[in-house]
This record gives C-alpha cells, structure tokens and sequence, in this order.
C-alpha cells in the first residue's frame, strides 16, 4: 500500500497561537465538537471470520462482535465493539454521516478501513482517511466529550501496523456531571462525524491589493480539527492550483485556527509569504 509522504502539520502550531490571537471580527473559539447507498448505506453486521485486517475478530471465547458498515462516496468503514450496542443512532445527508456510539466506561469501539487506503489519526483526535494513493478523501472530526460528562475527551488512537484501524475509547476516569441524570454505570454517547465533502463554495474576486478566494467550507469541516484541514486543503487544490502556493496555505490553516465561523476564509495569492506565525499575529492578513 503506498504510504503517504511526510507533512508537515502547522495546525497544531496554530493551534497553540490562538489562545493568545484574535482574528479581526472573530472569535476564536475552542474544538467541539449526516441505508443502502453510495452516498451513505449503513447495515448491521454478525461477527465476521477471523482475518488478518480485523485481529480482534478472532477467538471463540470473546463477546460478540457488534458492527456497522459506512459507505459513503467510497469510503467503507466498519465501526464495531462488543457486549454494548455500537451505534445508538445515526444520520446520513450528501457528503456527511454520523454516528453515535454507546460505550461504557473505559470501554472503546474500532474504526477501520475496509476499502483501500489507511487512516492517519492526528494528535487532536481527529482522522483523515486516505485513499491507496496517499490522498486525503474522508475526514472523521474529533469526538466531542460524552453528553453529560465532564473531565477527559475520548482519545482515538491508531491501534495496527497497517494504518487501517483506529480505536475511539472512552477514558475510565469520566464521570457524570452532577445533577445531569445520566447513569454512573451506563453507556456513554459518542458521537463521529465522517465527511466527504468539505467545501460549499470557493470563488474568485477582487479584494484590496489583488485577487482573492472566497472559500466557504463545509459546517463539519470547520471543526473537524486537523482532518478537517487536510481535506479541504486537498479539494481546494485540485479544483483552485493557485490555492497551493505557500501563503495561501498559511492564510487556510490560520483561518480554521482562529476564525472557523467566518462566513467566507478569504485567501489572497499576492500576499507575501512570512511563515505561519506572522501570518497569524497579522490576523490572517500578511502585508
């Protein structure tokens, strides 16, 4: 399977800059965190026969495994775990699905890639999901913490050699807010988004100094972390080359840091290429 070159990730350094940056007529606002088709088919699943892509699978003595198959424009993603129902609901629109899962505490669930590709699961928690080429082509935002709880968010870790699975665990130490009803001892709802299509809109005009492109990203891919990055990075590119230059990258990774709500990220190519961080303290806007 080809892997995919090395990248560097300015998100996280972003990241960090927006704690103390605020992007002009923006807030900078912390990460939070729709069968039977092409563009979203979900189907239940009996435990499969052991194989060399689902280790877990094997051995007679373990509870049942509990699945869900995602296909959307695709992309094939197995979601499962066992003893707790995996999938309490779940919601497909064009480009988007969700899932939520039901899992106890200190329990997980594993995602993996059943069509060809791998996973690249980002230190934020988010996954992008890559092709046999190496190319970003779905985006599994970070889970947002269990409703009603406080304390750590579920971690997602890459969990095989080969990049195919991932594992969305709950961490054993989250305890329920008081007074919110929920059970100590119940499952806890965690939800995913997996997207395709990150971006509504991207359309060129004139602003200020030169030529500019308005951008209007898809709602999920705004909070969809480094994933979320990835993937729109990856579709501006192929349907705008002049969005590949240096500048405007750092002008891209700004905005999803430090103005993920603004209508359009407005990305100029003749703004000079000064290095993520200046392109940061001058507000997205480098002169």
């Amino acid at each position: 399977m080809p892997i995919r070159p090395a990248v560097a990730r300015p998100f996280a350094v972003c990241a960090a800059l927006a704690t103390l940056l605020a992007i002009s007529g923006c807030d900078v606002r912390e990460r939070a965190d729709r069968g039977g088709t092409e563009s979203g088919a979900t189907s239940e699943a009996s435990q499969p026969p052991p194989t060399s892509r689902d280790p877990e699978a094997a051995g007679d003595s373990r509870p049942k495994l509990r699945a869900r198959t995602i296909t959307i424009d695709g992309v094939v993603l197995r979601v499962a775990a066992r003893k707790a129902p995996v999938v309490t609901a779940d919601e497909v629109t064009p480009g988007l699905h969700t899932v939520t899962l039901a899992l106890a505490r200190g329990g997980s669930a594993r995602v993996a890639l059943v069509s060809p590709g791998a996973l690249d699961v980002d230190t934020d928690g988010s996954i992008t999901v890559l092709d046999g080429n190496g190319t970003p082509v779905a985006a599994i935002g970070p889970p947002a913490p269990p409703s009603g709880t406080e304390g750590n968010t579920p971690r997602i870790d890459v969990t095989d050699t080969d990049a195919t699975h991932a594992r969305v665990e709950v961490d054993d130490r989250v305890r329920p807010v008081q007074g919110s009803g929920t059970a100590g001892s119940g499952p806890l709802q965690v939800t995913l988004a997996v997207g395709t299509d990150a971006i509504e809109s991207a359309t060129w005009g004139e602003n200020e100094g030169g030529r500019s492109l308005a951008v209007d990203p898809a709602d999920w891919a705004r909070h969809a972390g480094q994933a979320g990055v990835d993937l729109i990075r990856t579709q501006l590119v192929a349907a705008e080359p002049d969005a590949g230059s240096t500048t405007m990258d750092d002008q891209l990774v700004c905005h999803a840091v430090g103005a993920p709500e603004k209508a359009t990220w407005n990305l100029e190519p003749w703004r000079p290429e000064v290095g993520l961080i200046l392109t940061a303290t001058a507000q997205c806007n480098p002169v």
